[in-house]
């Protein structure tokens, strides 16, 4: 059994509050069937998603199975910061100078496409997800991230290819100190985005799946896929196997547990995410409309959102456990949190933000999570190079909310032959170049970091 496969007894999350005793363990039969048209591995957003955009597509298939290794949704998903919060400029630099001026757009492009894309969704299918619109407040207080930030965003002004630039605002001195409420801030960015329950946008999604006739099988995990003679895939479980098709690897941190073509290409990197509240419950919080990133250095950064009860989520902490490698890299261990990060989230909000200073606060709950990061920052999504009719799409490294949507939809437009083509941005397509590419960018981020010393 690969040792990439998730852990039982994993830390339970503020939106598994939510969880639902009819889903979280749902299986569609008790005997496996023994063959299936299309096989999804992963019942995230990216899987669930993509299973949604096959079924509207083509409804008249019947023929699509979902394999969960734990419960229903159970992983990075149910476990992120809950943002819907686009990078618009912080990582263009990077992609401009690797991809040129219009991919790099297409990229940023790309993200904030899912703003309006994630609306119309919930809106079309009447979810409730405590979904809202604000605005994204990137609040940088050391003078390399400050750096970056500027570059990135006189790069994004310049770029004919760019849609967004009317959305940017970039705020110094007193201006980004009273926009933010963080009295250190010398700078900080502007734009719009969203934050919403992730773990409720999914099960409302799955259960239209099942609806339309998806079979579902939790607790379930795929042990491993073998490519027989006539093209079909062999997917084997510890319950049986069945023969597929078509073959969806939708694993994100956890792909190389079926995939080891991947390893060193997506990483299992451990997170921390926590939920803050009023320690006297009938008592308002300073409640803050933005949701953020408070950047610490060019590779050091918290993130949080501000909900619509006045409780906060915050992720993060990496001051705290940066230095020990080996207790966040490579690792789906999401049973234990990280290193004093429990003692990091504490008064977390009265340290920051001067409107929380006199406000007593509790730090609620706090959970650990499996992020999915690759070797070059970008998400691997299309056809496996070798494998026709076996496809990706993971790795969205640590920023799938404003990634997954799309993607799924594009893949499944591709897979139902609604499309010739991937309509995704070009650098996120699986190739022959990134299979080859030998360089770990995120280990490389990691090294620049004051405070990462590999």
């Amino acid at each position: 059994m690969s040792k990439y496969l998730p852990v039982a007894n994993s830390t339970r999350s503020f939106w598994l509050s939510a969880e639902e005793d009819d889903i979280k363990g749902y299986r569609s039969s008790e005997k496996l069937p023994k063959e299936m048209d299309t096989v999804i591995i992963g019942s995230g957003y990216s899987g669930t998603a993509t299973a949604y955009y096959l079924l509207k597509g083509n409804p008249s298939n019947k023929s699509i199975l979902m394999f969960e290794a734990r419960n229903i949704c159970n992983g990075a998903t149910s476990r992120n910061g809950g943002h819907l919060k686009c990078d618009l400029y912080y990582g263009y630099e990077f992609f401009n100078q690797k991809y040129g001026e219009k991919d790099a757009a297409s990229i940023h492009n790309f993200e904030y496409d899912h703003i309006k894309a994630t609306k119309a969704l919930v809106e079309e299918e009447k979810i409730d997800c405590s979904f809202v619109i604000t605005r994204a407040c990137d609040v940088h207080l050391d003078k390399s991230s400050m750096d970056k930030a500027i570059r990135g965003y006189n790069g994004v002004s310049k770029n004919p290819y760019v849609n967004y630039m009317h959305d940017l605002q970039m705020n110094f001195g007193e201006e980004a100190k009273t926009i933010s409420k963080v009295e250190k801030s010398p700078l900080c960015l502007t734009y719009t985005a969203g934050h919403l329950w992730p773990y409720k946008l999914v099960i409302s999604l799955l259960r239209i799946c099942i609806a339309c006739g998806l079979q579902v099988q939790a607790n379930t995990p795929v042990l491993k896929t073998e490519k027989l003679k006539d093209g079909r895939y062999l997917v084997k479980t510890p319950r049986g196997n069945v023969i597929a098709t078509k073959l969806i690897v939708a694993t994100n941190g956890y792909t190389v547990s079926v995939e080891p073509d991947f390893e060193n290409k997506i990483i299992p990197v451990k997170g921390v995410v926590s939920h803050i509240t009023s320690s006297n419950p009938s008592k308002r919080t300073p409640h803050l409309t933005n949701t953020y990133a408070l950047r610490y250095s060019s590779e050091e950064y918290d993130y949080l959102i501000n909900r619509g009860d006045g409780s906060v989520i915050v992720g993060g902490g990496k001051p705290v456990y940066g230095d020990n490698h080996s207790s966040f890299y490579n690792v789906v261990d999401d049973s234990t949190l990280l290193p004093n990060t429990k003692d990091f989230f504490t008064n977390y909000m009265k340290e920051r933000f001067y409107t929380w200073r006199n406000f007593d606060e509790k730090l609620d709950c706090i959970w650990s999570g499996i992020l999915g990061l690759t070797d070059d920052t970008l998400p691997y999504v299309g056809e496996l190079l070798k494998d026709k009719n076996k496809f990706i799409i993971a790795g969205f490294h640590g920023h799938g909310m404003p990634r997954v949507l799309l993607c799924a939809k594009a893949l499944a437009k591709l897979i139902n032959g609604e499309s010739d083509s991937l309509e995704v941005p070009e650098p996120f397509k699986l190739s022959e170049a990134r299979m080859k590419n030998t360089k770990n960018e995120t280990l490389a981020s990691l090294k620049a970091s004051r405070r990462y010393k590999l």
